[in-house]
């Protein structure tokens, strides 16, 4: 393999081999050539003009002198005769072309004549006997040295012409020679290259199509094996490749179809419907259930419309789709009957995580969403048939602690009041069961407005007030210094939330802290916030912070631990989210987000008049005595 590219290429490494040798020796010419017409003739060229130059203003000094003008022309003729002199130096040591010798030492010889004449000249005083010296000697010497001047100027340029003339005829025959061998080297170049192809190209072109059949799935192919060398030990190690790759693809289809076989045994078993899509949304798999079910819908091979958006977002990358609330579950009816499922979007990402498909599960909560159901209604219930005996109890405590039917002593005055405490917590916890209950029931009609996130702050920390100073807490308001957009709020509804987070602030704060209540543009809305500097939240409780009658262990047991819930959903009403941000130590920040102000969609949304609302729950609460 080596000596046939070695044999191919050495002809094409002696021709141009060849072709550099004669390059340099040409530009080394060229060079010569060129050098000697700007060392020498060009310098003689320039100090032959410069002579002249000098030698005409040298003539015109002392012509000034005819005028008068003794001063003036002795200065011009002092700065100028240097000039000639140097100038005849250069030329007298530059004498490099024939005849050129005997005409500059005439030039010198003139020169000192005419020096010699013009001292006698400046010597004589009287302007009339200059007159005729200058016209009669001074004047035919100038003429002569301009003259013998010019013709060495003219011998030079004649010999920079000729010196070209020879350049170029060096460059045209040098031309000639070089396009010659350039067709002679493209000649040997194609015909070698020809042999390279036959003895090379050919075989590694044969073994390319191979491998890009091979590459193809097609396993079967054999490479001839033709010689010893390089090509033929490449093609048979190829050749040993694609036989170890049919039987790992042997190998691996098995496996795959008992992986497959395994999947879909596995996922029939599932009594929920799973859809497997791939990155366009294009379903590819679908167990027994989800098959069934999407039969009844009459959906052939396409995700139900109320999981489009939710699929499209996680195949652009977004996050996995796992909703926990029953509000999520999204309602179909199969037939005739409505039937609830909680989705599931999953994405199937790959080691670099991008995305290539996902899949949906289809949770039916139908039984789970009509227990949940049950027991909000029976909560309901039981609320409000305890809040009429309770009303007649504290009635009754409030009658007996007045003394209206008769005196009391002082230990039956502290047993009635420790009552009368424990009938009024109960009481309030009956009121919040009730308006979790309407807030859950999603019957409420909401009266959106537009208001000023600085507006909502204000508002808020004005009816905190009183709280915060019992406990010597210091409320402290931190809008953006930004133009915040408005924002979509029931302002009774949202002041419940602000009022919650701001007194549960304020209960874990230490006495004489601050406590900010802030508002600040977050990506699609405001986020409001309440941060304290109590013992803060650990991380374990965080999630469970929002969920009906649950208290952190080892807190102090104000309350039914339903002021969160409510909270929580009245944000959910105005399309908003809440949350929490705990370090254990360093205090907490309850937040949440509401979105912007639309016009479009900020119409009052009625119900019937028998049907309760958010608004009226909250308006029952504030009022209950």
């Amino acid at each position: 393999m080596r000596k046939r590219i070695l044999i191919g290429l050495l002809p094409l490494l002696i021709l141009l081999l060849a072709i550099g040798c004669y390059a340099i020796t040409l530009f080394f010419r060229l060079g010569g050539a060129i050098d000697t017409i700007l060392r020498e003739n060009y310098a003689s060229v320039v100090a032959c003009q410069n002579m002249k130059e000098s030698a005409e203003r040298m003539d015109s000094a002392l012509f000034f002198t005819l005028a008068g003008q003794s001063d003036m022309s002795r200065r011009m003729y002092d700065e100028n005769l240097p000039i000639f002199e140097q100038n005849l130096n250069t030329e007298l040591n530059n004498i490099t072309v024939e005849g050129e010798g005997p005409l500059a030492y005439k030039v010198r010889d003139l020169h000192q004549q005419y020096v010699a004449k013009v001292a006698a000249f400046l010597a004589t005083a009287d302007v009339n006997q200059r007159r005729p010296m200058y016209f009669g000697q001074m004047l035919p010497l100038f003429t002569q040295i301009k003259d013998t001047a010019q013709q060495i100027l003219e011998l030079n340029q004649n010999n920079m012409i000729k010196a070209d003339h020879d350049a170029r005829t060096l460059s045209a025959t040098s031309i000639n020679y070089m396009l010659v061998a350039m067709i002679v080297g493209l000649a040997s170049a194609l015909y070698f290259a020809h042999l390279l192809q036959r003895s090379i190209l050919k075989p590694i072109q044969s073994l390319t199509s191979f491998a890009r059949e091979l590459g193809d799935g097609n396993l079967d192919q054999v490479v001839p094996v033709v010689s010893d060398d390089e090509l033929g030990q490449l093609a048979d190690a190829f050749n040993k490749m694609a036989v170890k790759l049919r039987a790992y693809r042997q190998i691996t289809s098995d496996e795959i179809l008992q992986a497959r076989q395994m999947t879909e045994i596995t996922f029939s078993a599932f009594p929920d419907p799973i859809i497997a899509f791939d990155s366009r949304g294009v379903v590819n798999f679908k167990n027994p259930a989800a098959e069934k079910l999407l039969q009844k819908l009459r959906l052939d091979d396409h995700l139900p419309e109320q999981l489009t958006e939710q699929v499209e977002a996680v195949l652009k990358g977004g996050d996995d789709y796992i909703p926990v609330s029953f509000a999520n579950a999204i309602c179909v009816r199969p037939d005739d009957k409505e039937t609830f499922f909680l989705p599931r979007v999953i994405g199937i990402r790959g080691e670099k995580g991008t995305i290539f498909g996902g899949a949906a599960i289809l949770q039916n909560v139908t039984r789970l969403r009509l227990i949940d159901d049950l027991k909000t209604n029976l909560v309901s219930t039981v609320s409000h048939e305890l809040k009429t005996p309770l009303t007649s109890v504290r009635m009754a405590l409030h009658l007996l602690l007045e003394e209206s039917i008769g005196e009391i002593n002082s230990k039956q005055s502290e047993l009635l009041m420790a009552a009368r405490d424990d009938s009024e917590r109960l009481l309030a916890m009956i009121n919040d069961l009730l308006d979790l209950a309407r807030l859950e029931s999603g019957t409420e009609h909401m009266m959106i407005e537009p208001r000023t996130p600085g507006d909502l702050v204000s508002s808020a920390i004005a009816s905190c007030k009183d709280v915060a100073a019992r406990n010597r807490i210091h409320l402290i308001p931190k809008i953006a210094q930004e133009s915040l957009p408005l924002v979509a709020v029931e302002w009774q509804q949202i002041s419940h939330v602000f009022s919650n987070l701001i007194t549960n602030a304020v209960k874990h704060s230490p006495p004489g802290e601050d406590v900010l209540v802030k508002a600040e543009r977050e990506d699609g809305g405001i986020r409001f916030s309440v941060t304290d500097k109590g013992p803060g939240i650990a991380p374990k409780y965080q999630p469970y912070l929002f969920e009906k009658f649950y208290r952190v262990p080892g807190a102090e047991r104000t309350g039914a631990g339903l002021g969160l819930s409510i909270a929580r959903e009245i944000v959910r009403a105005h399309h908003g989210s809440i949350g929490v941000k705990s370090v254990p130590g360093n205090g907490a920040e309850f937040y949440f987000d509401l979105p912007f102000y639309d016009s479009a969609s900020a119409l009052h949304q009625h119900t019937p008049d028998n049907a309760p609302n958010i608004k009226d729950a909250v308006l029952d609460k504030q009022t209950r005595t």
